[in-house]
């Protein structure tokens, strides 16, 4: 196998050093890794829910440059979160939840794939507050206020569907309302949130990828950010895996700028302007420069000083101001993820 086919994983911050047992990872064997009979369920039908991303990016898809729009961006500067949230729970039998499956994971991965596997699939448990970080913070922020007018804030929405909240609302506008109007409308205001998680809206994506067990966690955690009762729903956990937090985070915030398939960046794409695709990174990119990538962010002033991946520029080419925007609240072990998602699940077009 060639050089460039072999990619040495090293972790800046340690949290995914695996010590004298250094994992080098031969891509071109990947496609043949066995997939599982059963990975994080849809709890209605048992089906597998992974699957790859596919098509152009939603700027693509707007025809918006990354100079146009705060999408993408609003995440913030924190780190992500280790000790003030709830780590994943060991769930299904994932011995030390998301972070052991994937340090089994890289430990397996040479030596014994079937086991590598099993790590990569086997299910613990999420909240409402990590599916946000992995799908929406990027664009609404971490206290889903957006950047209006063009990120709307998730609050007043949400508030709407509680009866307090639409009376609340409407005494601001000096009208009131009987209780039973305002459960009515506090109904469809919910059944608003979530067609538009399913079906997106002028210019927030689709987020089919997510099921409906997902989505109750999601509705409960921004419940808290709205400041209302979360119901049955507050502290809801759901049953995930490796994979499925690869592909959150890839079709929850990598899609917005990045097409699935395409085109990789390499020095003279990404000098050029070229956004790389999905596809390209497992083979284009060190696990590593990913990791890095993700947690600084890039400009063409950083590319053009070998500051970016494969030191010859960042991965979303070059522009004016910072082109990608750090994402420093995503932990190692959910980029390496979603990097081995992208190889293990190949983007289409």
């Amino acid at each position: 196998m060639s050089e460039q086919s072999h990619r040495a994983i090293g972790f800046g911050r340690g949290v995914l050093v695996l010590g004298a047992m250094a994992v080098v990872v031969g891509l071109a064997a990947l496609p043949g890794l066995p997939h599982p009979e059963a990975s994080a369920a849809d709890p209605d039908t048992g089906a597998v829910v992974v699957t790859p991303v596919q098509g152009p990016s939603w700027l693509h898809h707007l025809g918006l440059q990354v100079a146009d729009t705060r999408m993408g961006e609003m995440g913030g500067t924190g780190l992500a979160p280790v000790t003030s949230r709830r780590e994943p729970t060991l769930g299904g039998g994932a011995e030390g939840g998301f972070r052991g499956a994937m340090h089994r994971f890289l430990n397996y991965f040479n030596s014994d794939r079937a086991k590598a596997n099993r790590a990569f699939n086997a299910t613990f448990e999420l909240t409402g507050a990590d599916l946000y970080r992995l799908n929406c913070r990027s664009c609404h922020g971490p206290d889903g206020r957006g950047a209006p007018p063009e990120i709307s804030s998730l609050l007043d929405p949400v508030r709407a569907t509680t009866v307090a909240g639409i009376q609340q609302q409407m005494a601001a506008k000096g009208r009131t309302i009987p209780d039973a109007l305002a459960k009515q409308l506090a109904a469809q205001a919910e059944r608003d949130i979530r067609d538009r998680l399913r079906n997106g809206g002028k210019k927030m994506p689709p987020f089919r990828h997510l099921r409906g067990d997902e989505i109750e966690a999601l509705l409960g955690y921004l419940g808290h950010l709205a400041g209302v009762p979360g119901g049955d729903r507050a502290g809801m956990l759901v049953p995930q895996s490796a994979a499925r937090v690869g592909e959150h985070v890839v079709k929850g915030t990598c899609h917005i700028c990045h097409d699935a398939t395409g085109p990789g960046g390499r020095q003279a794409g990404m000098m050029s302007g070229l956004i790389p695709s999905l596809q390209s990174f497992p083979h284009d990119y060190s696990l590593n420069a990913v990791i890095h990538q993700v947690e600084s962010g890039s400009s063409r002033m950083m590319g053009m000083m070998g500051g970016g991946m494969m030191g010859g520029g960042g991965m979303m080419g070059s522009g004016s101001r910072e082109t990608m925007p750090a994402l420093p609240y995503f932990t190692e072990e959910e980029v390496a993820a979603a990097y081995f998602y992208l190889s293990e699940f190949p983007p289409e077009p």
